[in-house]
């Protein structure tokens, strides 16, 4: 016993970040080869993509480099893949292992008609990992197993380093990398898997400048917000709200008024940079979208858009929001613990999950010389209710396949569109400060998160194997 505690105690072999990597990638690994490939919401959207950026399209859709817009260059046999959503508990998942195991790629490449908004950048990974397998001839089960495997790995290093830096909720950033829907998307081909990562990122930077023993910051610590932040804009606009918590940073440590207002106008050149960029490929999105409201409108059964109503009244915007979170927020929590196309649902894990966050959240634990006051976390809530509104509204605007003009609640928001945001929750309802510990409590919330991954494990190989 006294030898475990002696191990406990060594810093550099049991850090928590360490920890972290190690059931990071050993469940990582797990997802990758036990989940049926592909099965992801939007997952064969996102695999197209992928391999379309594999093959050089590395600027979209800003710059489409080797094919005109609307379409995607993938190998002359790809009409062979026949793609399905699985069903659970049944050997449908095996049979499309088995399908893409059994099809070479072929060499030869041709253009298929495809539509896509997302910046290419964050399907690098992905990317890179089908260009592996392209090198050495594997199968499209090859392709898509590297691609996955490179999406995870990027996940993993952006999560660990932000677990490393940040002096302040540590368990709870640890706990929200380790979610079973964020490890499912860092082990999948969803952009939002570096989404995440980069946010956390974002977060744990500003804590380690604002609670951390760092006295000042330099313009090139100012850079490295901006240009995070940049780039989670270019992936989805609504989380740049995660730049409010700058404020949480105190002035003096930028020093005198114009060092301060020199580094703030320094920081926002990557965001306004990278930021016209995502304006430029939203616009493009937003233009392109809503045909079936137009449809609607068309054959008379519509009168307006949902952004047309909207727009009627401004208190419709308060309704909607209001409304959406009372009626949805057991399904936004509850379907944070649905895997696949919410159709891998994790059995107790749907409520235990989301009480062992809770838990977390208001169990942290801070150094003595850290206090955090109401102001930082009334800075936060705001971010939060942006990020919330954006998500909220954005759905009701751009997915008008079962959003209506007239309607108050929502539909389509997902639970694992808000894990980006998770450390700014927590930050906004942990504890003001708190400095007795049991000395072992953060090694036993990693045990539960094990046991949780556990469980995880098991109902995925229930629901694909």
């Amino acid at each position: 016993m006294e030898k475990i505690k002696e191990l406990l105690n060594d810093k550099k072999i049991f850090a928590l970040e360490n920890m972290f990597l190690i059931l990071a990638l050993i469940f990582g690994l797990a997802i990758t080869f036990i989940g049926t490939p592909l099965q992801e919401c939007d997952g064969w959207e996102h695999f197209i993509r992928s391999v379309d950026v594999s093959y050089g399209n590395l600027l979209a859709p800003v710059v489409i480099l080797n094919h005109d817009g609307g379409q995607a260059v993938v190998p002359e046999n790809f009409g062979e893949v026949t793609f399905n959503i699985t069903k659970p508990e049944t050997d449908e998942g095996i049979e499309f292992r088995n399908i893409l195991k059994s099809i070479k790629p072929s060499k030869k490449s041709m253009k298929m008609i495809f539509y896509a908004g997302t910046m290419s950048v964050f399907y690098y990974p992905q990317a890179l990992g089908i260009f592996i397998g392209r090198l050495f001839g594997l199968s499209f089960y090859g392709w898509v197993t590297c691609g996955r495997l490179f999406n995870l790995l990027v996940y993993i290093i952006l999560s660990y380093f932000a677990i490393k830096l940040t002096p302040i909720l540590k368990n709870a950033m640890i706990v929200i990398a380790l979610l079973p829907m964020s490890l499912y998307q860092a082990a999948s081909f969803s952009p939002d898997s570096m989404l995440n990562g980069l946010c956390f990122l974002f977060v744990s930077l500003v804590f380690y400048y604002a609670y951390g023993k760092k006295q000042e910051i330099s313009t090139k610590d100012v850079l490295k917000l901006g240009f995070i932040l940049g780039f989670i804009l270019l992936c989805k606009y609504v989380y740049a709200a995660l730049g409010l918590l700058v404020f949480l940073i105190p002035k003096e440590k930028f020093g005198d008024k114009k060092e301060y207002i020199k580094k703030f106008l320094i920081g926002i050149i990557p965001i306004i940079i990278l930021g016209f960029i995502a304006g430029y490929a939203a616009f493009s999105a937003v233009t392109s979208g809503g045909e079936a409201a137009k449809e609607r409108i068309a054959e008379g059964v519509a009168s307006m858009t949902p952004f047309q109503f909207l727009l009627d009244n401004p208190v419709n915007v308060i309704r909607l929001l209001i409304s959406s979170f009372l009626h949805k927020l057991s399904d936004f929590i509850l379907w944070l613990d649905v895997l696949g196309s919410l159709n891998y649902p994790l059995g107790p894990l749907i409520y235990i999950v989301p009480m062992f966050i809770f838990y977390v959240f208001g169990s942290e634990v801070y150094e003595p010389h850290i206090h955090i006051d109401v102001k930082d976390k009334l800075i936060a809530i705001i971010a939060v209710f942006i990020i919330y509104a954006g998500i909220v509204i954005g759905i009701y605007i751009g997915d008008t396949t079962v959003n209506y003009a007239g309607n108050y609640i929502v539909q389509g928001v997902q639970g694992r569109y808000f894990i980006a945001a998770l450390p700014a929750i927590a930050f906004a309802f942990a504890p003001r400060k708190r400095t007795s510990e049991n000395k072992y409590f953060s090694y036993k919330l990693l045990l539960c998160e094990f046991l949780i991954l556990c469980i995880m494990t098991y109902f995925l190989k229930v629901n694909c194997l």
